[in-house]
């Protein structure tokens, strides 16, 4: 069957009409797509300085922090080589009597713990930096006021007594032997006063001193 010339002419009208509208579907899907990359990459770019500003503090908080920490450890080498390798008993136990007589008192007793090994985490300039092996050695030891008792035992004299005790401990707390030391305890026992010839005792103190010592790694 041959198609007359108006038939092939609609058949190419309607050809061209189904191509037109399918090429215009599709530009117009780009030109969306194309809007839509142009936006997002203008939404990019406005953001692109924030995000170089934020990620260059962050750098340099970074340093900054950096920084801290090698002051931080370097520090702690510092303090670490302040403290003693290790706690000498005879070398403590001298300087406790030494102390004591110059206190006016008398020690009565006095023993030292095997040295053990405790593990702390050490912070500086509020930089939490490791954690580190001490050993640490405690002195348990009791004082007492020199010499007799006076008959009557008087108040002024266990006033006396109790500031012996106290500069004794003071003198422990604060000595530069003691630098690496903590008075974790002390306990005074103040009798009362009496009368002539009555039965007194002594003003004493319990005290527990902890000493630490550091080998290094």
């Amino acid at each position: 069957m041959r198609l007359s010339r108006t038939a092939w002419l609609i058949l190419v009208i309607g050809i061209f009409i189904i191509a037109f509208a399918t090429l215009y579907t599709v530009y117009s899907r780009q030109s969306s797509e194309q809007e839509q990359l142009a936006d997002s990459l203008a939404v990019a770019q406005a953001r692109l300085p924030k995000v170089i500003s934020d990620r260059q503090a962050a750098e340099a908080e970074l340093t900054q922090w950096q920084d801290k920490l090698a002051e931080a450890t370097s520090l702690l080498s510092k303090s670490e080589a302040k403290f003693p390798e290790s706690a000498e008993s005879i070398k403590y136990d001298e300087l406790l009597f030494d102390i004591a007589d110059v206190c006016d008192l008398e020690v009565m007793s006095l023993t030292a713990s095997e040295p053990q090994s405790k593990k702390e985490k050490v912070e500086v300039e509020d930089i939490e930096v490791e954690d580190v092996t001490y050993i640490v050695t405690s002195f348990d030891l009791k004082v007492e006021a020199a010499g007799s008792v006076p008959d009557p035992l008087t108040e002024a004299y266990i006033d006396e007594t109790v500031a012996n005790i106290l500069d004794f401990i003071n003198t422990i707390a604060t000595g530069e032997d003691f630098t690496t030391a903590t008075v974790e305890l002390v306990n005074i026992d103040i009798p009362e006063p009496t009368s002539k010839g009555e039965e007194a005792e002594k003003t004493s103190a319990t005290i527990k001193i902890t000493i630490y010592s550091y080998k290094g790694e």
